[in-house]
């Protein structure tokens, strides 16, 4: 049986994309999970540029996290692929006893202590986890013609994350078939979409992001499929050549019979044309 939940939202969904919080929440009520908001969250030090100017600081902030959930007897639920690498390779870091034995020590001066003992899942993970009770809960399915796209962190360090193969990926195309929803065949080795360079190098980021809507823009998708948030900005936002994005959640939502105003589709920046229910 599963442990319940703290859910971490992160810091770019509460701040720039709520309304895939909203989604999300609407599919983990529907599906009677017991979860709650982490308590004292703060960030999970985003792992492209913060972790690398400041590799204790990421140990411990996540270490911290952890810890919290460990006390209350919770695993932790992330929706963002950079805040469940993050907390997933820290994990994987700390099994090392001299780092857990330093870390603690910063830890015990807010009265805390990491063990090891709470779990991360990612959204699209516990999905999967859970697939015969998701399965249960379509009540609309969705004729769309999608373009999974992972995004780096879901997939990489593959050994770490251990959530999906970084070549040939399938989690998101099993996903999807659930939902009546057709897919594309994407890459063998799913691009970047250029969101870590965005604000380092624009030219660079701009290029990756090209190189990315090649694929379903020539398969002529409805939408883009994404669980990352920082993928879903670049899509939605940055993108120049229109093909619309739906973050994982939103998909599922509308699967389980959301209207497209509850979940705030409204909100999306390039529009998507859904079928008539």
């Amino acid at each position: 049986m599963s442990r319940p939940l703290y859910l971490f939202s992160g810091c770019l969904i509460p701040t720039r994309l709520p309304y895939l919080e909203a989604s999300s929440r609407f599919v983990l009520d529907n599906m009677s999970v017991d979860y709650a908001d982490l308590p004292g969250a703060t960030c999970c030090v985003e792992p492209i540029g913060l972790r690398t100017m400041a590799r204790e600081t990421w140990l411990a902030s996540s270490a911290r996290l952890l810890a919290i959930a460990e006390e209350d007897g919770r695993d932790v639920l992330t929706l963002c692929n950079g805040c469940y690498m993050s907390l997933q390779e820290a994990r994987h870091v700390l099994e090392d006893d001299r780092v857990r034995w330093r870390i603690n020590d910063v830890l015990g001066g807010v009265g805390r202590e990491y063990r090891g003992e709470a779990r991360v899942h990612h959204l699209p993970g516990y999905l999967l986890e859970h697939e015969y009770e998701v399965r249960k809960l379509i009540a609309r399915p969705v004729d769309l013609r999608l373009a999974p796209h992972p995004g780096c962190h879901m997939l990489r360090p593959s050994e770490v994350l251990r959530l999906d193969r970084s070549f040939r990926p399938e989690v998101l195309d099993r996903i999807a078939s659930w939902t009546g929803a057709s897919v594309a065949t994407g890459p063998e080795w799913p691009a970047c979409c250029g969101g870590g360079l965005a604000g380092i190098d624009e030219g660079l980021s701009a290029s990756l992001l090209r190189d990315a809507v090649k694929g379903p823009q020539a398969s002529k998708v409805d939408a883009i499929l994404t669980p990352c948030p920082f993928c879903f900005v670049q899509f939605d936002i940055r993108q120049k050549d229109g093909v619309p994005v739906l973050y994982l959640a939103e998909l599922m939502a509308l699967a389980m019979g959301a209207t497209p105003e509850s979940i705030g589709l409204r909100y999306h920046r390039t529009k998507i044309a859904l079928p008539s229910p």
